[in-house]
């Protein structure tokens, strides 16, 4: 299974007096990085949601919105200090009398005073059947969220199965043509030492050895075989069943794939291989801009 790093999901819902919305949104990152944002983010419900995204996502950027709303009075505890109150408008009433009521006493200024006002809410403090009924509906909204990571990624993996058959197409004909490329090579070589040393007396033999020392060094075979594993390996990895990180591993073998590319061409002046390795080239960037997006 492959899963993108890109997923969104969101709900509301009533659970008695309590409302909660919740939102799970993240995005590309090298490493798993989780944020909370929200009024209901409590340390309560900070370890609740962590409890049940561990061990089921391992890269992205998360952003977790987490808002509840308590439509009864129960959990609040409101506090007001009447003495300080009545304390304050001794000293001020007077001042204001004396300014013939161009200072304003409204209740939304006496109330920001400190220690006159305070409103205290108990968020933890729920039933049982309540807690489970929470932590039952966050779960439903992170299952949908991985499902919209899965559902991406399905796409990800048909667009990297078809850049591979792309690659394998190719890889193909210059495979066919590469001990084709190495007898020419020797031929060349052997041609042209034959035609320099003319003016002196060389070992037919001698010549042979050494055109087919400088075909050797120019052979792409190894670097064929190379890039033939590591396309093996990107594809067992794209079709593996177990969710996994394979973000990081992908983008590794494609990185490996495109530096043989770059020394087959290096080494053929074939312009029928140069051309199939140019399209090897445009499947293996299709393939690097993909896997930025894979867990």
């Amino acid at each position: 299974m492959m899963r993108s790093m890109t997923g969104f999901a969101q709900g509301r819902v009533q659970i008695g007096d309590i409302y909660i919305a919740i939102m799970f949104r993240s995005l590309n990152h090298r490493f798993l990085d989780i944020s909370f944002k929200g009024t209901g983010i409590t340390p309560r419900f900070e370890k609740l949601i962590k409890e049940i995204i561990r061990g089921k996502v391992f890269r992205g950027k998360f952003e977790v919105v987490f808002n509840l709303f308590d439509l009864g009075q129960k959990r609040f505890n409101i506090q007001f200090n009447e003495t300080l109150m009545e304390e304050i408008l001794d000293r001020l009433l007077p001042v204001k009398d004396k300014y013939e009521g161009h200072i304003d006493l409204s209740m939304d200024f006496l109330l920001k005073i400190p220690m006159i006002f305070h409103l205290e809410y108990f968020s933890d403090d729920f039933e049982e059947s309540d807690s489970k009924k929470i932590r039952e509906y966050i779960e439903k909204i992170f299952a949908e969220f991985l499902a919209s990571r899965e559902s991406e990624g399905k796409y990800i993996q048909e667009s990297l199965l078809g850049n591979i058959k792309q690659i394998e197409k190719s890889l193909k004909y210059v495979k066919k043509n590469a001990d084709n490329l190495e007898k020419d090579l020797f031929n060349k070589y052997k041609e042209r030492m034959g035609k320099i040393l003319q003016e002196y007396e060389m070992d037919e033999k001698r010549i042979m050895q050494e055109a087919a020392i400088l075909a050797e060094k120019n052979c792409i075979n190894e670097e064929i075989n190379r890039l033939e594993t590591h396309c093996k390996r990107l594809k067992d990895l794209v079709k593996q069943k177990k969710v996994e990180i394979k973000g990081k591993e992908a983008d590794f073998l494609s990185q490996e794939m495109q530096r043989e590319t770059y020394t087959i061409a290096s080494k053929t002046d074939s312009m029928e291989i140069h051309q199939h390795i140019l399209e090897i080239r445009r499947e293996i960037e299709k393939i690097k801009q993909q896997v930025q997006n894979v867990e």
